[in-house]
């Protein structure tokens, strides 16, 4: 099975419910990629949903908002992403071979006819071996050995499953896979479930957001995403000493809210610290507890960070002989000659005062 077989009736759209709205083309070229970029900034695609529900770390919401406004910059083609594209064929090759599954490469970028904003940039698509129509979507992703268990769990990985089933609904297809090749060596697949109610409940919530936040421009409220966190720590070029106005009731609320939590967080890391230590009393000097079954219940390897102060305080000599020079700026010279640039690449840091308002 290769990827050059052919569907049942060439040059029609081959999707049930969706239609092409820019063909393929290279992202190296400046033109090509300033149409790529102006088409996606047109809907939602399937990244853009996995980042709407969290499931893609470092993003989040705030980030496609950004994206839709055009004001995210480009982030689309990383040394990552671009070896990702490259190794698409031969793991969508390697798939098609153990699985008996025919594949077909995507003509381009498809948009619903229903609802022009939902958007999919599809890496193959899976065809039928005796009929060749299109079955549905084909995700393949490149990942490193760390993805290995997410990968071979039941339910397959949350990312790129929720990416594979907006394909589904976008271009109106029953069945999907994802497919990655892990480590360098290893090819795992799933097959991705269509559920009816999830993807009614997708489209109604996804149409909302779109409406709301793209259409009408409404900024998404505030998540707890760390992605966000960055994002908003570095969003704005503040003016020194500006002021922002709240009100008293808000500021009220938001304070007690987050000494609340903070009191929380402190209550459940004293909790979890007595947890911990109990665990370690009963590992003492052993690495690894298991239970009369031979299962690992845990284990306390001596596998975290090194510490240099206590390496030097101990052994001064060797201390010295493997002590390096290594490459730093100069921070204080640079604040002192350039503080406005400093300034532009410090992290903002939020601070409540202890004292109430």
């Amino acid at each position: 099975m290769t990827t050059t077989l052919e569907p049942a009736i060439p040059g029609v759209d081959l999707a049930p419910d969706a239609h092409l709205v820019l063909p393929s083309g290279d992202l190296s070229d400046d033109g090509y990629r300033t149409r790529w970029l102006e088409e996606r900034q047109k809907g939602l695609g399937g990244s853009d949903i996995a980042r709407l529900l969290g499931f893609i770390p470092g993003k989040g919401p705030w980030h496609v908002w950004l994206d839709k406004h055009g004001r995210a910059g480009s982030d689309y083609d990383t040394e990552a992403m671009e070896f990702g594209r490259e190794m698409e064929e031969p793991i969508a090759r390697v798939f098609s071979r153990r699985t008996g599954i025919p594949i077909l490469t995507p003509p381009g970028m498809y948009a619903n006819t229903a609802r022009p904003w939902m958007r999919a940039n599809i890496d193959r698509l899976a065809l039928d071996a005796d009929t060749r129509e299109v079955l549905g979507p084909v995700e393949v992703k490149n990942r490193t050995e760390w993805a290995l268990a997410e990968w071979e769990e039941e339910e397959g990985p949350e990312a790129p499953s929720i990416q594979n089933l907006w394909y589904q609904i976008t271009g109106g297809w029953q069945r999907g896979w994802v497919a990655a090749c892990v480590g360098g060596n290893k090819l795992r697949w799933h097959e991705v479930e269509h559920r009816d109610d999830l993807a009614q409940h997708l489209i109604e919530w996804t149409e909302d957001w779109w409406t709301r936040h793209i259409v009408e421009g409404e900024e998404p409220p505030a998540d707890g995403l760390p992605g966000t966190k960055e994002l908003l720590a570095h969003l704005w070029d503040v003016r020194e000493e500006a002021v922002a106005e709240v009100a008293v009731e808000q500021a009220r609320n938001l304070r007690r809210r987050h000494q609340a939590l903070t009191d929380a967080i402190g209550r459940a890391g004293r909790r979890l610290s007595e947890v911990e230590n109990q665990m370690r009393l009963i590992a003492r000097e052993h690495e690894v507890v298991k239970t009369p079954g031979k299962k690992v219940a845990w284990t306390n390897k001596q596998n975290s960070t090194f510490s240099p102060s206590r390496f030097r305080a101990a052994e001064p000599e060797l201390a010295e002989k493997y002590t390096v020079m290594v490459p730093a700026i100069d921070t204080k010279a640079l604040a002192k000659d350039h503080p406005a640039t400093y300034r532009k690449f410090r992290a903002r840091v939020l601070r409540v005062p202890a004292k109430g308002v």
